[in-house]
């Protein structure tokens, strides 16, 4: 694997804290939204600024591109532009979720490891030792240092959250993402503008 594709992988792992490597993909939010009926249809032109609002909290299309850029960086060019809408639709739907668990958190006041996350941001930095390079590989996510580690606090907020479930709960983390999405999905306000 050359180093390009895995640090988009890396931090396409890094941004979605709720798509974890062996996890099954997650319901759809309680009801059905409308927006899920067709994943691969068309995406509106222009696309919006705003692609979502979880419980009136804006979401704005460059923060979920860093997601679908980083899964349509693994297609074929020629594969990329019938996904595309697919892909970030996915990507949004992951974003959601992920929106949904950080609001969870901190309502509840989880914090995440300050260590943890510097010790993240520094694997990732290793990859380009070269500034230039490392700003060329986070301009290319759509992102800058601050917003990659502001993104890297938050899946540890979520995973925090996520582990006292688990442990309420007795289960797998797996298992307790599940079932707390669930719940914060059927009380929560979702709606999807793509």
């Amino acid at each position: 694997m050359t180093k390009a594709r895995r640090s988009a992988a890396l931090l396409a792992l890094a941004l979605a804290a709720c798509s974890r490597p062996g996890a099954a993909p997650s319901a759809s939010p309680s009801p059905p939204l409308a927006a899920e009926a067709d994943p691969s249809r068309p995406l509106p032109s222009p696309v919006p600024e705003i692609v979502a609002r979880v419980n009136g909290e804006p979401v704005r299309i460059q923060q979920i591109l860093p997601l679908a850029k980083a899964e349509l960086d693994l297609v074929s060019v020629a594969e990329r532009d019938r996904r595309k809408p697919e892909v970030i639709r996915k990507a949004l739907a992951q974003y959601v979720d992920r929106e949904l668990l950080l609001q969870e958190a901190l309502a509840r006041g989880v914090k995440a490891d300050s260590r943890a996350v510097d010790w993240d941001y520094d694997q990732m930095r290793r990859e380009y030792p070269d500034e230039e390079a490392w700003s060329a590989f986070l301009a290319g996510q759509g992102m800058d240092p601050q917003s990659f580690r502001l993104e890297l606090r938050a899946r540890h907020v979520v995973d925090a959250l996520v582990g006292q479930e688990a442990a309420r709960r007795s289960v797998e983390p797996d298992e307790a993402r599940k079932a707390l999405l669930a719940e914060l999905r059927a009380r929560a306000r979702v709606e999807l503008l793509l």
